[in-house]
């Protein structure tokens, strides 16, 4: 509750007196310290937009109205412009305008009475197709970098497309361009849009598709949030750019396409490179290769001139090889020469030694030593023999003087048993079988008599 401002007089004590001024500024304090920001939603009338930027009316419905005022730092914010006769949702501070005594609301944020609601469903629309994946990074296809063809699905009487032409008339006036006319706000624009998408896909007749449109409320663009909608641009068959509304408004179509641009002319920069840039790339790439070719042609030259150099007149040519054969002829005669003379004497010599192999020479040789070797193989028999025969004459004569028989000669005998040992008593005499008695001319044998 508002406490109380004046108090009553009372008997004795000092009266306490304000001037407006102080009045007014001590209820402006209490209206904002108390009561402070606030939601409020009715109708606007009375609507001013002045130089100023700031947004001036009054927000009224059928038992009361209220001055208000958004400042030009707070509306730039908002996403559509007001009109006389508009429901709205405002979020306000209640305050006083003190030169004029009037109780006003001073505006912070604005928007089409409803947009709450939509903003809601909005909400719950995205997070079903985010769980679902549709939003899924992996999913989204490339923009051509030099498309061939563009389309674009929009109104053909709106701003937008007036904005994408000239930008992309400005960028690069030589791309063709397709317009599937296509409804953008109101009950039948998503299915309108849903149509054109299909038959750019029937036609394939363009590298990607632009889905556009102008600023709006949420209510305006709600075709954009579209479910169905949102699902045939994730199964198009051709990349699809969505560029719808300002910068601050964001769709469902937005999230779902494999491109967002904040604006439809920011849309078409997007699209196709700017024809000035490539101007100069190209420009740029004809100065390197025309670089690269002087510099080429320079190494060439430089190959040519030293290969001319080295280019000599056939008939001086010929000359020297002239010469130059005279010289390997008198070397090669040289050489020849002292092969000829080296495998002489090689020959020579192993004539020479094949001699000394020759069968018939070795033969003789070895018939000669043979003979030679024979006669001195004689010579020494003769001499052995001789030697031989001396030594046996005169070991016969010691043997002789020593032997038996030479005993025998004398007159002796020698008597054996029939083992052949010498009987040397009487005894083993007669113990013998027979006996053997050897003289120096013979031997004779008899029988032992018997004691």
């Amino acid at each position: 509750m508002i406490k109380p401002i004046l108090e009553p007089q009372q008997t004795g004590e000092t009266r306490k007196i304000y001037s407006v001024s102080e009045l007014a500024f001590k209820v402006r304090k209490q209206l904002e310290d108390v009561i402070g920001q606030i939601w409020i939603t009715g109708e606007i009338s009375n609507l001013a937009l002045p130089a100023s930027g700031h947004w001036y009316f009054t927000l009224k419905d059928n038992g009361a109205q209220l001055r208000c005022a958004i400042f030009k730092n707070r509306n730039r914010s908002a996403r559509f412009t007001p009109e006389d006769g508009q429901q709205v949702l405002l979020r306000a501070k209640l305050s006083l305008y003190e030169p004029r005594g009037d109780i006003q609301l001073i505006g912070e944020y604005i928007e089409p009475a409803g947009e709450g609601a939509l903003q809601i469903a909005f909400n719950r629309l995205k997070e079903k197709l985010q769980a679902e994946g549709l939003f899924a990074l992996e999913l989204k296809r490339s923009i051509p970098k030099y498309p061939k063809k563009i389309g674009i699905i929009t109104s053909p009487s709106g701003a937008a497309i007036k904005d994408v032409l000239s930008v992309l008339k400005r960028r690069m006036p030589q791309i063709p361009v397709i317009i599937y006319p296509s409804q953008v706000q109101g009950e039948k624009a998503a299915k309108s849009l849903i149509e054109q998408l299909e038959i750019a896909n029937q036609h394939a007749q363009c590298d990607v598709l632009l889905l556009t449109r102008g600023g709006g409320s949420l209510e305006d663009m709600w075709c954009f949030n579209d479910e169905t909608l949102a699902r045939k641009i994730r199964e198009s068959n051709i990349p699809v750019v969505s560029a719808v509304g300002h910068e601050v408004d964001t769709s469902i179509s937005d999230w779902v396409a494999d491109l967002r641009a904040p604006t439809p002319s920011a849309a078409a920069e997007l699209l196709v490179p700017d024809q000035t840039d490539l101007r100069h790339k190209l420009i740029q790439l004809e100065r390197r290769l025309i670089g690269e070719f002087e510099h080429k042609l320079q190494v060439a030259q430089s190959k040519l001139d030293t290969l001319i150099a080295r280019i000599v007149h056939p008939k001086q040519r010929l000359n020297h090889y002239k010469v130059e054969l005279s010289s390997l002829n008198k070397s090669l005669f040289s050489v020849q020469k002292y092969l000829v003379q080296a495998k002489t004497a090689e020959l020579k010599d192993l004539s020479s030694r094949l001699h000394g192999y020759n069968p018939k020479l070795q033969l003789a040789q070895a018939k000669s030593s043979l003979q030679q070797a024979n006669k001195s193989l004689t010579q020494s028999w003769k001499y052995l023999l001789k030697q031989k025969q001396q030594m046996l004459a005169l070991k016969a004569q010691k043997l002789n003087n020593i032997s038996p028989l030479a005993t025998l000669e004398r007159g002796y005998t020698i008597t054996e048993d029939e083992k052949g040992k010498a009987i040397t008593s009487a005894v083993k005499a007669k113990k013998a079988k027979y006996l053997t008695t050897r003289f120096a001319d013979g031997e004779v044998k008899s029988i032992p008599a018997k004691s």
